[in-house]
């Protein structure tokens, strides 16, 4: 996900824990800091969230105009604090609603399953030559 759009959500995200008492308090705390880093706290930041939080899904751009320029205008896109803190707040936020939270590297590797439920069949083909024991 690109940057600025991780951002916007994490921050459309933090402000709608504000009014939902069912969501973590870590939410709110990431969000706080999200906010804190941006160094915005104005009206016009709450403005924009809003706007962001009103984006309809189907649209190509996943952040609100106002919130975009707001974010470049303190090149959020490149500061990587910003997007760990974005991050946590997105992981959070799907754990608090019961979601799992999977974050999984896997190399060189055959016949691993990731996720809950998923069902897995494998069929290993061996196309190596066989090897004969030594004899003694």
């Amino acid at each position: 996900m690109e940057s600025l759009a991780l951002i916007a959500a994490a921050l459309a995200a933090g402000a709608a824990t504000g009014v939902q008492d069912s969501t973590s308090d870590a939410v709110g705390r990431l969000y706080a800091r999200v906010r804190d880093r941006l160094g915005r706290q104005s009206d016009e930041l709450d403005a924009a969230i809003a706007a962001q939080r009103d984006l309809a899904p189907s649209t190509t751009d996943q952040v609100a105009p106002e919130l975009r320029r707001l974010l470049e205008a303190v090149q959020a896109g490149q500061d990587q604090e910003l997007r760990t803190l974005a991050e946590a707040v997105q992981w959070q936020r799907a754990g608090a609603q019961g979601g799992s939270v999977w974050n999984v590297r896997i190399e060189r590797s055959s016949g691993t399953s990731v996720g809950d439920g998923s069902p897995q069949w494998n069929t290993f083909i061996n196309t190596s030559p066989p090897v004969a024991p030594k004899e003694e």
